[in-house]
């Protein structure tokens, strides 16, 4: 399988970490003051801790859409790989940001580009669902089932799963990791070829409930635990450190099993809800930081499953990222799931 070619675009918003702690303060005006404050010095603490900068969000008070910046990618994408829509014959979207529980949202992208032939379905699992999602294709491409398969994400999450409220100083142990998000929507097309892929999981389960977004009725479909809910219906709730500290050891193992040159890629891509933490953890890998591509978090913040195209399409633009490159993803996400793919760029 090869990228035919990848295209993101972030909306209009960009936010510095001064300018979402002022977001933050004006949509708390119940809060006393001292309060607040102090809850907005620990905030901008841990922002710069974890090496976040800026973001960009919609402007949603002017009417800009999530679906303005997924239609970009996706025009972006048919233009750089010189395709018209009607070429791709499988559409996947994936990721958290999504409009419709049911159906499929891909098949509204498909409508809306003219993707009439395409097959069409979502992939969901949180952080690792683009990798998921690449992986799909490749066995798809690889049966002949299809012949060119574009993978799209919306990772837009402002006033559907976003968390302003400050609360108890407490709280910030699962609701800090909001303040990291960004938004962001890629395109990806994938096409044939002899150069493989390998993919390596490591699955633990037993952490599920470490970061959620639940549902309506969640406490039905499953034991509920005191972790889940914690800041509401359709609102995050992220157990940041103990997702680091259990995602980089099992992460670490994957890579152990998994890659038998550590020298031998020239970029690892990680899904970036952190910078600090991969400065931490790669060395102690084996791992050079200077092969870890982290410009993704500081400029974008975490954009969840479009952490690693769009770190792609940035290392690309750079320079630093040639055709025939052998790289590896290395990403954690919530679930919890580290992975390793190697492949050659």
């Amino acid at each position: 399988m090869k990228i035919a070619a990848i295209s993101y675009c972030v909306p209009s918003r960009k936010l510095t970490n001064s300018d979402l702690l002022e977001y933050m303060e004006r949509n708390n005006p119940q809060v006393a003051p001292n309060k607040k404050a102090q809850y907005l010095k620990i905030v901008e603490r841990l922002l710069v801790q974890t090496g976040a900068k800026t973001r960009y969000l919609r402007d949603i008070e002017t009417g800009e859409k999530a679906a303005d910046s997924i239609f970009f990618a996706i025009d972006g994408a048919l233009e750089k790989a010189n395709m018209a829509p009607a070429d791709i014959d499988l559409l996947i979207y994936c990721g958290v940001g999504r409009g419709f529980l049911e159906p499929a949202n891909a098949y509204f992208y498909a409508k809306a580009k003219g993707m009439h032939q395409a097959n069409c379905f979502d992939v969901i699992d949180a952080c690792m669902s683009w990798v998921r999602a690449a992986h799909i294709a490749n066995l798809m491409l690889q049966s002949g089932a299809s012949k060119a398969v574009m993978i799209v994400n919306g990772e837009f999450h402002l006033g559907l799963h976003d968390t302003w409220e400050i609360r108890d100083i407490r709280a910030l142990e699962y609701s800090f990791p909001m303040y990291t998000i960004g938004e962001a929507a890629t395109a990806t097309i994938l096409l044939p070829n002899d150069s493989p892929w390998n993919f390596s999981y490591l699955s633990r389960p037993e952490f599920a409930d470490l970061c959620t977004i639940p549902l309506p009725g969640y406490a039905n479909f499953v034991e509920a635990s005191d972790r889940m809910g914690l800041n509401g219906i359709h609102r995050f709730v992220s157990y940041g450190s103990d997702l680091f500290r259990e995602g980089s050891k099992w992460l670490g193992k994957v890579i152990a099993q998994s890659i038998d040159d550590l020298k031998h890629p020239v970029w690892y891509f990680p899904h970036t809800p952190s910078k600090a933490i991969y400065e931490e953890y790669m060395p102690t890998f084996g791992i050079p930081i200077e092969k870890v591509y982290l410009k993704v978090y500081p400029e974008f913040g975490n954009v969840v499953s479009a952490s690693i195209p769009v770190g792609l399409c940035l290392a690309e633009a750079e320079g630093v990222l040639q055709s025939g490159d052998p790289i590896a993803f290395v990403p954690v996400s919530a679930g919890l799931v580290a992975s390793v793919v190697q492949l050659t760029y």
